[in-house]
Order: C-alpha cells, then sequence, then structure tokens
C-alpha cells in the first residue's frame, strides 16, 4: 500500500487488487472493465468520530498490479505481467517455476492522475520481462523497475 496527502490536507491510500474487484466494490470513478487487477485508491475521512477510507477511485486494468509509489502529484504503478497460475483443472496444483515463466508476459508502468486515477502515460510494450516484488523506486526525477531477466528500466518524470 502507499499513501499520500494532497495539497487541500486530505490523505489518501492506494492499494493494488489482483483479479477483478469483489462484485460489492463500487468506486466513484473507474477507467473500464478490471479482470486482472488494478490500483483502488481511497480518501481517509472522519465520520461520526471515526476514521473511515472512502473508495475514489479505481485505475484501468493492469496485469497483476503491484504497489505503487506517489511522486509530485503522479501514481507510479505497474502491472507486472507474471503469470500467477498454481492449479490446472487436468493436474490440479502445479505451481512450478517452468510453468510460471513460459506462462508469463512483461511488466507495463503507468502513471496516473493521483487525484482521478486516470491514465497520464503508460510503458505500453516497452519492457521486455515480467517483474514479481522486487517494486519501483523514484529517485532524482526518475521512476526505476527491474525485471526477471535482471534489466533495470529507467523512466523520467515529467
Amino acid at each position: 500500500m502507499a499513501t499520500w496527502e494532497d495539497a487541500q490536507g486530505t490523505r489518501w491510500v492506494l492499494t493494488p487488487i489482483w483479479g477483478p474487484p469483489h462484485s460489492a466494490f463500487k468506486a466513484p470513478v473507474d477507467h473500464g472493465e478490471v479482470n486482472d487487477g488494478a490500483i483502488v485508491a481511497f480518501r481517509l475521512e472522519e465520520k461520526a468520530g471515526k476514521l473511515t477510507l472512502v473508495p475514489a477511485w479505481m485505475s484501468q486494468n493492469m496485469n497483476r498490479a503491484e504497489p505503487p509509489v506517489i511522486a509530485n502529484g503522479i501514481v507510479f504503478a505497474y502491472g507486472n505481467g507474471e503469470d500467477t497460475t498454481q492449479s490446472y483443472p487436468d493436474i490440479g496444483l502445479a505451481d512450478t517455476p517452468e510453468r510460471r515463466i513460459a506462462g508469463s508476459t512483461h511488466a507495463v508502468l503507468y502513471a496516473l492522475d493521483a487525484q482521478t486515477g486516470k491514465t497520464r502515460w503508460s510503458s505500453g510494450d516497452q519492457i521486455a520481462s515480467w517483474n514479481h516484488w522486487s517494486g519501483l523506486s523514484v529517485a532524482n526525477g526518475r521512476v526505476y523497475i527491474g525485471t526477471f531477466d535482471s534489466v533495470l528500466y529507467c523512466f523520467g518524470l515529467r
């Protein structure tokens, strides 16, 4: 999860989800159908003397969204592209590296508007491999992501 405070003093909490959202979950702003994962943003509000997380927006579909980072009002998030299948109809549980690596695709980095979740930019197919659990780093006006094939990608913040 990640958090940030906007210029009006509102505290935001962002979290990734994998797969589609629960049928009972509704965000006031969404950016299309989500099947593989997304980033969900909540505002922290006080209601009746208690702090409450209020859904604000849900990003576009991301292939296995991972925890985001926020810099200069921009949410940087990514779909890791990893095949997370662990069971199969014909053989049951078979979570092996050989199956998961072969079924994985590529990570996609997204720059989202922190207030609305609207995609401002994505890396598209520029990243050649998948990533899982290594996360994003932001420093000196750049965002970094490493991939399974040991490549470190660097994108400028604008």
